[in-house]
């Protein structure tokens, strides 16, 4: 048996279903196990976002077999979609050496309207809206590819999200200084029907 060993009893990451982003706040405890031969002590706790706090017993010293809580809140104002989160125990023991185990919830998160339009502020029509239609690429060379991406939501399939990559390259025949490129954009519902849209680019061609 090492001689300072933390584990988790149960799951390290737990799964909150679907939670609305507003009024959401969930919560879940975890408990972990002194399973070594030596004390171990909680030096330290944090969190992968803001939108997650962590509560343990920072400073407790566990002998061999005690155990303690801790506790993930989690805020998902702000949040949308798939959503992972990851708590983080720090611990030292005989050695010195810290030692850290980890912890997560994981859960959809039901966007509030108000942050659905934030995100998705134009409007395609036929239920469809874009995280933009405009694209400042900057200065290139031609020949030089960028790459920039589209995050579509379709209103009337239950909030679906697709995201869509648009690459563009100035070729020799393209003249210089500034240009607006309108660029196509294929849409698919969920049968696999095709839309086609357009977004501009600007770019300032050398």
């Amino acid at each position: 048996m090492v001689a300072d060993t933390l584990v988790v009893i149960g799951l390290a990451v737990a799964s909150l279903g679907t939670v609305p982003e507003l009024g959401g706040q969930q919560q879940r405890s975890f408990t972990l196990r002194n399973e070594g031969t030596a004390a171990v002590t909680l030096v330290q706790g944090y969190t992968s976002c803001e939108c997650t706090k962590i509560d343990m017993p920072l400073g407790a010293t566990l002998a061999p077999g005690d155990t303690a809580s801790v506790t993930l809140r989690f805020d998902p104002r702000g949040r949308g979609g798939d959503f992972t989160s990851t708590g983080t125990v720090t611990y030292s023991g005989v050695s010195g050496e810290r030692k850290r185990v980890k912890l997560g919830l994981q859960c959809n998160v039901a966007m509030s309207e108000q942050t659905l339009l934030r995100r998705f502020p134009v409007d395609a029509g036929g239920g469809v809206r874009l995280s933009t239609d405009r694209f400042d690429l900057g200065v290139m060379r031609r020949g030089e590819t960028r790459e920039r991406n589209v995050v579509v939501l379709h209103r009337d399939e239950g909030d679906r999200t697709e995201q869509v990559t648009v690459s563009y390259t100035p070729d020799a025949a393209t003249p210089a200084g500034l240009q607006h490129v309108a660029m196509p954009v294929t849409v698919k519902d969920a049968a696999g029907h095709r839309r086609q849209l357009t977004i501009t680019l600007d770019v300032v061609v050398k």
